[in-house]
Formats: structure tokens, sequence, C-alpha cells
């Protein structure tokens, strides 16, 4: 395996992973997008079945919803209909964190909540 040689992040702390583990982590990972793939394919099939229905049912029970919600897609209506939209848009005054501002005066306690995400390097073999 190579590593790209300009990792800006090259001289920060590792660890050895068992490659055993690493292995099946992949393998797991694969399974699991491609089985989610298959899962969504399946799902919009199922909701071209139901139409304007709101639930479906097997043998007379009813084994999924797909009802509407309270909730609306804000950001459709806003691209779908600009031209309407303009009319209702308004200001907001609004009261926001500001994380800079703590850094300064309390970094070590921010530096408790930083985040951190595990994501998988591109590797050539």
């Amino acid at each position: 395996m190579s590593f790209v040689a300009d990792d800006p992040n090259r001289d920060e702390p590792t660890a050895e992973l068992d490659p055993n583990l690493w292995k099946l982590y992949l393998q797991a990972k694969t399974n699991a997008d491609g089985w989610q793939r298959e899962a969504d394919r399946l799902k919009s099939q199922l909701l071209s079945s139901l139409g304007d229905a709101h639930a479906g049912t097997l043998d007379g029970v009813k084994v999924a919803y797909y009802r509407p919600s309270a909730r609306y897609a804000e950001a459709r209506i806003i691209k779908d209909h600009p031209d309407l939209v303009q009319h209702f848009m308004r200001r907001r005054s609004q009261e926001y964190f500001d994380l800079d501002a703590f850094l300064a005066q309390h970094r070590e306690i921010a530096d408790q909540y930083r985040v951190r995400s595990f994501r998988t390097v591109q590797v050539e073999e």
C-alpha cells in the first residue's frame, strides 16, 4: 500500500489497527452500502405502489405508513416558486452562540467538545 505523500496531517498521532478488523470493517461497510441502495430502490417501488394512499397493507393488515405530516419541504417550495416566495420572505433577528469569542476566552473547555469524524483514507494497492 502507498499513501498520499502530501498529507497535511502526516505528523498527527497514529495507532496501528488490527488488519483483520480493518478488512472486516471495509467488507461490512461495502455490504451495508449495497444493501442501503437496494433498500432505497425497493422503498421507491413501494412508494410508487402506494400512490396517494396513506398506508400499505398485506392481506388487509397495515404494514407501512406514508402519511402527510405537519412539516413542509420549504427549500423545495423556495426553489420551485421563487416568484411567489419573494412576497413571503421576512427578516428575523436571532440569538446565536459566538463560538469564536468563546474559544478566545475558554479554549480548554471548548477543546473537550471537539468533534471527530471517522473516515477512511484512499490507498493505492
